[in-house]
C-alpha cells in the first residue's frame, strides 16, 4: 500500500460534500457520506466532466455535465447519461481508492 496525503482535513470535509485533490499525478474526488471519507477517480468515465464539480444525492456521486450518477459505495454505475440501465450503458464504474484519516488529513492509497 502507498498511502499518500491529499492535503484536505477531515473536519474541512462536511458531510456530503464533494472536494477534488490532485494526489501526486492522480486527480480524485474525495466524499465524505455517512461520516465515512471515500475517494474516486476524479474525472468521469463518460466524457471526463471535473467530479468535483459534481453532487451527492440519495447516496449518489452525480457528474456535472450529463448526469451520470454512481453509488457512493462501489463507484458502480447507478445511472447512464443515456437512459440506458446498467450494466448495459457506456459509461464504466469510477475507480475506488481506500482512505483513512491520518493526524487529521484524509489519505488514499493510489
Amino acid at each position: 500500500m502507498t498511502w499518500q496525503r491529499t492535503g484536505v482535513k477531515y473536519v474541512d470535509l462536511a458531510e456530503g460534500a464533494v472536494r477534488g485533490a490532485v494526489v501526486g499525478t492522480t486527480a480524485v474526488v474525495l466524499v465524505r457520506a455517512a461520516g465515512a471519507v471515500r475517494a474516486f477517480q476524479g474525472a468521469c468515465p463518460h466524457l471526463g466532466g471535473d467530479l468535483a464539480d459534481g453532487a451527492v444525492e440519495a447516496g449518489k456521486l452525480v457528474c456535472p455535465l450529463h448526469g451520470a450518477t454512481f453509488d457512493l459505495e462501489t463507484g458502480a454505475v447507478r445511472a447512464d447519461p443515456f437512459g440506458v440501465s446498467p450494466p448495459e450503458g457506456g459509461v464504466e464504474p469510477l475507480a475506488v481508492y481506500p482512505t483513512r484519516v491520518t493526524d487529521g488529513e484524509v489519505e488514499v492509497d493510489l
